[in-house]
């Protein structure tokens, strides 16, 4: 089976259309979480997810539409488009985002939106806590996002290794994927990022799609959203 593994739209609608008129030959997808945020879209990101029943986890964006606790972890900008959100899509909208489940398992491999021992929130982003993450995962597979960087890490002679936005990768346990980020990649590259996993080979193939940017930072500037999240588009930032 051929799974297509997004995650991080946040809200920008240009660079999710672009990603799925770029799947080819896929049986099924999964999102793993933070549908919102930053971006001037969310209620067409979230209601073309939602229509689609894709299995979609909880983001930390996601989660701060309802929870104002976790909303005070934001800074203000990032806090300004939460509640910038909230207002767009409406109570029913947020319950939905709310009962995404925060970690669930597909074909033996485990997926969370941030990481293993703390799903929704952890940045797995060095060595140090790549190396606690790959311990709790008994040799086997993570999918999860968060950091918006492309990438694995995986054990190599005891030690952790990190592969950034790489081609086609074998994925022999303990491994930590990052499909990157749809709607903001951070990794330098401002083209959206997702990937697509063979089941049956055990790979996984990294995708970039390169998607109208300007009408993505139109939409943020036209909400009245922070400038600076349609200037970091530009650069992948």
């Amino acid at each position: 089976m051929r799974i297509a593994v997004i995650s991080d739209i946040h809200a920008n609608w240009p660079a999710l259309e672009a990603v799925l008129a770029d799947l080819r030959a896929v049986d099924d997808l999964v999102c793993l979480g933070d549908v919102v945020g930053y971006g001037g879209e969310p209620v067409r990101c979230l209601d073309y997810v939602r229509d689609r029943r894709w299995l979609t986890l909880l983001g930390n964006h996601d989660l701060a539409c309802a929870d104002r606790d976790v909303l005070e972890w934001f800074n203000e900008d990032a806090a300004t488009a939460i509640r910038w959100t909230v207002e767009q899509i409406g109570e029913e909208r947020v319950e939905w985002l709310s009962a995404r489940p925060p970690a669930d398992k597909r074909d033996g491999a485990l997926l969370v939106h941030a990481s293993p021992r703390s799903p929704v929130f952890e940045y797995v982003m060095d060595a140090e806590s790549a190396a606690a993450n790959l311990s709790e995962l008994a040799g086997g597979l993570c999918f999860h996002g968060h950091s918006h960087l492309p990438g694995v890490f995986r054990l190599d002679g005891g030690r952790v290794r990190h592969d950034y936005h790489v081609g086609t990768v074998e994925l022999h346990g303990p491994v930590l994927v990052n499909p990157g980020s749809v709607g903001q990649p951070r990794d330098r590259d401002p083209d959206s990022s997702y990937g697509v996993w063979d089941t049956d080979a055990g790979t996984f193939e990294f995708r970039r799609v390169e998607y109208d940017r300007l009408a993505a930072q139109k939409a943020i500037l036209e909400a009245g959203l922070p400038a600076r999240f349609a200037h970091r588009l530009e650069f992948g930032y």
